[in-house]
């Protein structure tokens, strides 16, 4: 028997999403850079770091196609470093192209230290980063690509990374103003780009030399990855980006850790012990970890992480304690408070410098003397007419009187009745006025120099060097 019922039709009543069509290179960019000026500020200048290699040069060509519905200005920044016996040719090519491209270009010759602590990779790198963002520019535009983010990654697992080091590279880091627009982009994309725009680039020889470890990830170790399995760039790329957001939780618990027991000071920023005393000892480690990334420094090992904090939480209020972090910094801790100080290889010489009139001068142990004049503070001005200005260096026996209700005391007994660190005490400069000392950073002015609240004085502060 027939049934009654109308077949049912074949059409699928819902509207199938239509495909979208794939973001172009150029999208990629533009997308990216209006969310960046929109979520931050907006980004008026870039320099983009430009090797030459293909990567570099894809993207000097988007940035420059950009301008034109885009309001910002480029210029371009190649580093020299001498490795390569092409490098002079890298130059010319480099500077050929942006004269062509009408962007400005700054080459920077860069020399390796003899002990590269680092590795040749390593050390060249970091050279690298210091002169790129030396530049006075809104953002630093790097190449680096969805292929260079999986490299990094398993560079950073076999070193034993944590979650910091796995995170890899930032699309935008804020404090470095670093942007890689094309961190999602893979590799296939950029030398399809290159082929279809007809781009030249040059070749670096050391990229097939697989003894630095990146080249031989890239060349051995992820083509056999990709053979077995087609979609691992991307999932590293996932798992990089699933650890960033850990180590943003991370550092989030440390600033909650922290509280107010941070203090900025010449040190940037010291560290009071009892805040680690309070923790569990991974959130201390996380506290420590975070406190050295503020401070510009490289993270220490796990080793050394672990013998920072027991020595630390461990010593005696009036122990000494100093723990060399790297070649240019140690930790020291002063009464219930730790520093990160920057060490003096060179012994203190007695050194007397004449005040010229500059705004600052820099001090042989690296600490830097800023002038200011200011009206009612400071050094009265009108003992200068006759007299000079000298800077010195400690040599003991010095005298001081900066409040007229108190005594006059010897700087050495100031010195130990402060809250100062000893290792500041040592090369605290002092500063005279012909032979009289008249001021003393931290410590004040000599009644007799003290400026009048109406008359302008000479404000005189002591900093860290630039």
């Amino acid at each position: 028997m027939a049934s009654s019922k109308k077949p049912l039709s074949n059409k699928v009543s819902a509207t199938t999403p239509k495909k979208t069509k794939p973001l172009s290179l150029l999208d990629v960019v533009e997308k990216s850079f209006v969310s960046l000026s929109t979520s931050h500020k907006k980004m008026k200048s870039m320099t983009v770091a430009l090797s030459g290699g293909i990567d570099s040069m894809v993207l000097l060509h988007l940035l420059h196609q950009l301008q034109k519905t885009q309001n910002f200005t480029l210029k371009a920044s190649h580093v020299h470093h001498g490795l390569s016996k092409n490098a002079d040719k890298w130059v010319k090519f480099c500077e050929n192209l942006c004269t062509k491209l009408s962007v400005p270009l700054d080459v920077h010759y860069i020399k390796l230290p003899q002990k590269k602590s680092l590795g040749i990779e390593g050390e060249a790198r970091r050279l690298r980063y210091e002169k790129l963002l030396q530049a006075k520019t809104d953002l630093v535009v790097l190449a680096h690509h969805e292929d260079d983010q999986a490299e990094t990654f398993l560079l950073q697992l076999i070193r034993g990374a944590g979650a910091k080091g796995l995170s890899s590279m930032a699309h935008f880091d804020g404090s470095r103003r670093l942007w890689r627009p094309l961190l999602n982009a893979s590799r296939i994309d950029i030398e399809s780009f290159a082929k279809k725009h007809k781009l030249k680039w040059i070749e670096d020889e050391s990229n097939q030399n697989i003894d630095f470890d990146r080249n031989f990830i890239r060349s051995k170790v992820l083509p056999i990855l990709k053979n077995r399995f087609n979609h691992i760039i991307k999932v590293i790329s996932r798992s990089s980006s699933h650890l960033a957001e850990a180590q943003y939780l991370l550092d989030d618990l440390a600033k909650i850790d922290l509280k107010n027991y941070v203090k900025s000071n010449n040190y940037k920023h010291k560290l009071q012990v009892k805040t680690l005393d309070k923790l569990s000892n991974s959130r201390a480690k996380n506290v420590l970890r975070y406190w050295l990334e503020i401070n510009d420094q490289l993270m220490p090992s796990k080793d050394l992480l672990d013998e920072l904090l027991r020595q630390v939480l461990t010593a005696k209020k009036d122990a000494t304690i100093k723990i060399q972090l790297s070649k240019y910094f140690e930790i020291r801790r002063y009464k219930d408070e730790i520093y990160i100080v920057k060490k003096n290889h060179k012994a203190q010489k007695n050194y007397e410098i004449i005040w010229q009139g500059e705004s600052e001068i820099l001090l042989p142990n690296g600490t830097q003397l800023n002038f200011k004049k200011v009206k009612g503070r400071g050094i009265d001005l009108h003992f200068l007419n006759d007299q000079k200005l000298k800077i010195r260096n400690r040599q003991g026996g010095e005298f001081f009187k900066p409040d007229s209700k108190r005594p006059t005391k010897k700087i050495k007994q100031l010195l130990q009745e402060s809250d100062l660190p000893p290792w500041e005490r040592e090369s605290l400069p002092l500063i005279f006025i012909g032979e009289e000392l008249a001021f003393v950073p931290n410590f004040g002015i000599d009644q007799k120099y003290q400026v009048e609240p109406q008359l302008t004085g000479l404000e005189v502060k002591l900093t860290q060097s630039k």
